[in-house]
């Protein structure tokens, strides 16, 4: 599907069975618009808007055209008032309509998902995002979910000036320009070089965790070649929800053949010890992401077992067999043996006694985590056996994925937080948030510095949290461990993981590194 064809219709995809209405970047507006203009909105009976341009910053608009078939896609936005201004992403390519919007296709135009700024009375830019999934579109500082409210001068006067949103805007489109000609054709195996070389590219310098047009087309394109070592070599780069089950189903045309020869290809894959490691881990987490679809009810904690869905039911034996091989071997990627714990039953007595041999002799602290987390999803009983150092929570600290959408502040480092807490001891009260302690290797000294949080979530007994540290580290030079760490009414009950780190000097003084 070309991406001119996405537009509404792909958010009911990705929304289903919630409304998950994608905020895209600038880059991503960029490209998916043919037209850019500001416009001033006229708002009729049962809302029904005009849209008067008044300025073109890209397409063949004019200046005085209205626009008057928007509405459909503007009653996404809130607020979107008469007399309001706004900078709209417009799209003038052929559409398929929706469930919303069944008309959408007779529209010269639609408008681009997340594609409206909102000028404010200050000349300010305000962009949109989903307040609340199900719900519509909020420009920023505006409330709509349970109480209205709009933001103060203050807070408009804090957002990008107009002149400043149409600068990026100019500059956006002239950084996407040069890679239209790529994107928008077929693509054949000769363009896989191309295409793999510009997802690499894109995904090292993602800037949020936002929707991204141009890495959703590359995806796109790459899946079309219809190779697997391309496929898997897309995936590794820039994981896509699409792409593990496309992967497999034969673009939605079944056939048993062709899903029996990928999985087959997978688990070549993940024995090769000879191929890349990140080609390996994006296998396994392309098998446990299929493996995820259930064709039943799903029975016991672990998401992968039993594997009982069509794709993966007729391998399930090799793939539990190759999982349990990969794990028990110590000169493998410690991450993809964790990996692998997903494929495990390790409420069975011998696998959990494997298990707990390689808990005793790793000395990995995110293995070791991962097999704490595991066992802590069956019992609390199975998580005690191993005699775990950090007592009723299970917790570590590791460094942050250089490819994720969750950057750290200039040179600063990105770190993740993941805990499980003993069931026992969720129900007995709440242990609240971690600090995170520095602790000097050779003094011993320890201290706990502020943290800014980047990003988190958690469910009843289990939960993640990026973070950086937000105060200069003005500390002796050396090797450092951070950690987290639990209290309770005052009193520590728990210490997790911990994660080697290297404070040293720099022109600009002192800074943290990964060791």
């Amino acid at each position: 599907m070309h991406h001119a064809k996405l537009l509404w219709s792909v958010v009911l995809v990705v929304a289903a069975p919630a409304m998950n209405l994608p905020h895209y970047d600038l880059d991503s507006l960029a490209y998916m618009s043919t037209d850019i203009v500001t416009a001033t909105l006229s708002a009729g009976s049962q809302q029904q808007f005009t849209a008067a341009v008044t300025d073109v910053l890209y397409g063949s608009s004019k200046s005085g055209d209205r626009l008057e078939t928007l509405s459909p896609f503007l009653s996404f936005f809130r607020p979107m008032e008469d007399g309001q201004r706004v900078i709209l992403f417009l799209d003038r390519r052929p559409r398929q309509g929706d469930l919303f919007n069944p008309e959408a296709s007779r529209s010269p135009f639609a408008v681009v998902p997340s594609g409206v700024y909102l000028i404010d009375a200050y000349e300010h830019v305000h962009q949109y995002y989903q307040e609340n999934n199900p719900g519509l579109y909020a420009a920023e500082g505006y409330r709509f979910f349970l109480e209205k409210s709009v933001p103060t001068k203050e807070q408009d006067l804090a957002l990008p000036t107009l002149a400043d949103a149409t600068s990026r805007i100019r500059a956006s489109l002239k950084s996407v320009q040069p890679l239209r000609p790529l994107l928008d054709k077929a693509a054949t195996r000769d363009d896989a070089t191309a295409l793999l070389d510009l997802l690499d590219a894109r995904s090292r310098d993602r800037k949020g965790c936002g929707s991204d047009a141009v890495i959703d087309r590359l995806g796109e394109q790459l899946r079309a070649l219809n190779d697997p070592e391309i496929a898997l070599q897309s995936f590794s780069l820039a994981p896509d929800w699409r792409a593990p089950i496309a992967f497999v189903n034969n673009g939605g045309n079944p056939d048993k053949d062709y899903t029996a020869a990928r999985v087959k290809y997978l688990l070549r894959t993940l024995s090769d010890v000879t191929k890349n490691a990140s080609l390996r881990v994006a296998a396994m987490e392309i098998l446990l992401d299929v493996s995820r679809f259930h064709s039943g009810p799903q029975v016991g904690p672990s998401r992968s077992l039993p594997i009982d869905n069509q794709w993966l039911a007729g391998a399930a034996g090799d793939i539990q067999s190759l999982a349990e091989s990969i794990f028990d071997d110590g000169k493998q990627d410690d991450y993809l043996r964790s990996l692998c714990l997903r494929f495990m039953p390790i409420d069975q007595p011998a696998i959990a006694a494997v298990v707990r041999q390689v808990y005793s002799r790793t000395r990995s602290e995110e293995l070791r985590f991962a097999i704490e987390d595991s066992f802590l999803e069956f019992s609390d009983a199975l998580y005690e056996g191993l005699n775990p150092p950090g007592g009723p929570i299970a917790s570590v600290i590791v460094a942050a994925p250089e490819r994720g959408c969750i950057k750290a502040s200039a040179d600063n480092v990105a770190f993740v937080e993941k805990y499980r807490e003993r069931e026992d001891f969720h129900e007995s009260g709440e242990a609240g948030y971690p600090r995170f302690v520095l602790t000097n290797l050779r003094t011993g000294q320890r201290f706990v510095p502020k943290v800014s949080q980047l990003s988190g979530g958690s469910s009843v007994r289990s939960g993640e949290m990026t973070f950086e540290f937000s105060q200069r580290l003005d500390l002796p030079v050396g090797d450092y461990t951070v950690a987290p760490e639990f209290s309770r009414n005052g009193e520590v009950v728990s210490t997790g993981h911990k994660l080697m780190v290297v404070i040293g000097d720099t022109p600009t003084g002192r800074r943290l590194s990964l060791k």
